[in-house]
């Protein structure tokens, strides 16, 4: 009876493209991880992020909502002269710094809603070409309060930070940062920012029970199981057209086995080696590395 299990078919081209993309760099991995835990811990810190902002508005009735944007199109967006750049330090210890980008209206409308707890008229808005220094502190001190409910919502600590306005423009990588688009939601205007936050925050050691991003071990063990083709050349010899001849009707040639035998894995050569005997069975022992390896 064969009980040879069948060969498993493809995966058509209509059922592969619903299947969730597979991060190939360690950097990627830990991107994803990164983004999936923040995700779920959104609603927290919707919450806490209000609570925080209620303390210091308290006349202004809004909502926060806080959502994981793609980071698609903001390069474009960063580079434009009316966006103001903030950086905080979240860690010194690890460098990991939490950046913040807003647009002119966006900073002189939170700006009157701190100062006065009401909006001035947008035509007024554009008439100012520089930010006050007040507003630049307003914009400090809310990149301050995001940054804080974010660490003490990870890692339960109330630490003291402070903010600055980046004087160049930054370029930031694609994979260091998880991008977050704020909204502030009042009863007619919506005023939104954006806040980049470093991987590296869920990599620290404070925040390996939420986070562990060590990389999965069947994931692993499942990429150790594929099949590769090795081949190893014992032998080279260079004959005439007679004696191959006489090869094909069965005589035997006498051949010398290399003493540095090459194993190559398709066209890429790895190491030399040696036959050795064990147990009544032949083996290949490897000697050297290549060099190319």
């Amino acid at each position: 009876m064969n009980k040879k299990k069948p060969p498993q078919k493809l995966i058509p081209a209509s059922a592969a493209a619903a299947l969730p993309a597979y991060a190939l760099t360690r950097q990627q991995r830990h991107f994803a991880a990164a983004s999936q835990l923040l995700q779920s811990r959104l609603a927290d810190y919707n919450k806490a992020l209000q609570l925080e902002l209620g303390r210091m508005l308290t006349d202004v009735e809004f909502s926060v909502d806080v959502s994981v944007c793609s980071g698609v199109g903001l390069e474009a967006w960063l580079a434009q002269t009316d966006t103001l750049l903030l950086d905080v330090d979240l860690l010194q210890a690890q460098e990991l710094h939490c950046l913040m980008a807003v647009d002119h209206q966006a900073v002189h409308q939170m700006a009157d809603l701190f100062l006065g707890g009401h909006l001035t008229d947008s035509s007024q808005y554009r008439e100012k070409n520089e930010l006050s220094s007040s507003e630049l502190r307003i914009s400090c001190r809310l990149l301050q309060k995001q940054a804080q409910v974010l660490l003490q919502l990870l890692f339960n600590q109330h630490l003291p930070l402070t903010a600055h306005v980046c004087k160049q423009a930054l370029t930031l990588d694609l994979y260091r940062y998880v991008p977050l688009k704020v909204r502030f939601i009042l009863d007619k205007v919506v005023v939104s920012w954006y806040l980049w936050l470093p991987v590296g925050l869920w990599q620290s050691e404070a925040s390996q029970r939420l986070n562990p991003l060590a990389e999965p071990t069947l994931l692993l063990q499942d990429w150790q199981r594929l099949p590769v083709r090795a081949q190893v050349e014992m032998a080279r010899k260079q004959v005439t057209v007679q004696q191959l001849e006489l090869w094909l009707q069965g005589q035997v040639l006498p051949l010398e086995l290399l003493a540095q035998m090459p194993l190559r894995l398709g066209p890429q050569l790895l190491c030399y080696g040696s036959i050795a005997e064990e147990g009544h069975k032949l083996m290949f022992q490897i000697s050297k590395l290549a060099e190319n390896t």
